[in-house]
């Protein structure tokens, strides 16, 4: 299983637990970070190996009612808020200190950062900073600029 899917789980879980019994619109439209696709492989697979039961309500017509099944309401996995993560004011991109996709540049887009494991952004537990790109402009631009002016903007 894929670490993107594992994300998708155990969120589609935890809401479940928050809100019990949910139709498969709701819990896609609950996660906006992943596609409806997404959403819908993950709870096929969890239906599959008996995480979720599926059914239909017979005076409903908007489709199928998911809910935990009793093996997965006592097995539910712990979330732990992640760590602070440095986000760039110059560029508006976060440190990717989890699992970079390359050594040399842990920084990457917010949008797939959140994406990529689930989040949301009143999840993050933001600290400011600047990546090395913006650093870089910054350091230029106060190079220029006359000491008394250097002092003003960075206190």
């Amino acid at each position: 299983m894929s670490t993107a899917q594992s994300v998708i789980e155990n969120a589609v879980i935890d809401m479940l637990v928050q809100t019990g019994p949910c139709t498969m619109d709701e819990v896609a439209t609950s996660l906006p970070a992943h596609s409806w696709s997404e959403v819908f492989s993950a709870v096929d697979e969890m239906s599959r190996d008996d995480r979720l039961v599926l059914r239909r309500p017979s005076n409903s017509s908007s489709g199928y009612e998911l809910s935990l099944s009793a093996s997965c309401r006592g097995d539910r996995p712990v979330r732990t808020r992640p760590a602070p993560v440095r986000f760039c004011v110059g560029c508006g991109y976060l440190c990717d200190a989890i699992q970079a996709e390359d050594g040399e540049t842990p920084w990457t887009d917010a949008s797939q950062y959140l994406k990529k494991y689930g989040l949301a952004w009143n999840e993050l537990e933001r600290r400011d900073d600047a990546c090395p790109a913006c650093a870089r402009v910054l350091a230029c631009a106060y190079s220029r600029l006359p000491a008394a002016k250097v002092s003003t903007l960075t206190t």
